[in-house]
């Protein structure tokens, strides 16, 4: 397998936007399983979620869980965790591997983060965004939109997490350079390829993203699945001020996922926030 240590933007658990297809319920619906092999040997920000689950306590919601790669390790600490996403399929492969768990104990909701959940207010110990998640809300409206649930559903001493790549010029610009192929997975049954194609809109902070992942197998034949959807980035100083205007009233910022300070060439640009003032 080939891949970058960082995640490229679109590795996200789960985006929560329309894809190609007007038909289509959700974009990743088609490649679940596609995203589960790439992410497969991905756990760099695992070991600080499962730290934070255990100091804060339960329960734990994370906010575009995709098919449990955070969730389903911090269940297997026994906690009791909660997944929001909008993909059937996504949280159909959550469920199916959170039955061969020892301990813990996964709810799914499948709906939009933007949105009031059927969930109780006051209620979590610990929300997450992981891995570029909040980026999927196209529009600064939509991401406040989200962490304003994030701060209802919270317990008052509760903590919030969010995890964004560091939008530096030389990032976006590297992330814009043309097609890239960002992975190469042998599996069973051949080969998976995965390409990226992003265009930069500076004015709307947008990165709108193409990927497809070709699939050869063994006799040479190829099979192309595709989506698409934009990724509005944000930057430090913007991220304070949309916690503040979520309710949250204290927070750090680190630029690791060893809780590094953060600087201007952090990879990683991750909030620790709280509702309640220490």
């Amino acid at each position: 397998m080939t891949n970058t240590r960082t995640p490229p933007p679109s590795a996200s658990d789960h985006p929560s936007h329309q894809g190609d297809s007007p038909n289509r319920a959700d974009p990743y619906d088609d490649i679940a399983e596609l995203y589960d092999i790439e992410h497969e040997g991905f756990d760099d920000d695992v070991a600080l979620m499962r730290n934070i689950a255990s100091i804060v306590g339960d329960p734990i919601i994370e906010f575009g869980c995709g098919t449990g790669r955070i969730l389903l390790p911090i269940a297997a600490d026994g906690h009791a965790v909660t997944g929001v996403d909008t993909s059937v399929e996504m949280l159909r492969r959550l469920q199916e591997r959170a039955r061969e768990l020892d301990g813990g104990s996964v709810n799914v909701v499948q709906a939009d983060m933007r949105t009031e959940l059927p969930l109780p207010a006051d209620t979590f110990g610990v929300g997450i965004f992981s891995l570029n998640g909040l980026m999927h809300l196209e529009t600064q409206e939509e991401q406040v939109d989200a962490l304003r649930e994030a701060a209802r559903v919270l317990d008052p001493r509760g903590q919030l997490v969010v995890d964004l790549f560091n939008p530096t010029p030389e990032y976006l610009t590297q992330l814009t350079s043309g097609p890239q192929l960002e992975g190469v997975w042998t599996t069973v049954e051949g080969e998976v390829e995965k390409w990226s194609h992003r265009t930069l809109r500076p004015a709307a902070q947008a990165l709108d993203t193409r990927i497809w992942y070709d699939r050869v197998d063994e006799h040479g034949s190829l099979r192309r699945v595709r989506t698409s959807f934009t990724l509005r980035y944000i930057h430090a100083a913007e991220l304070e001020l949309m916690l503040e205007k979520a309710g949250f009233v204290e927070w750090q910022l680190y630029g690791s996922y060893d809780l590094d300070p953060f600087e201007d060439t952090s990879e990683r640009l991750i909030a620790l926030a709280e509702l309640t003032p220490s």
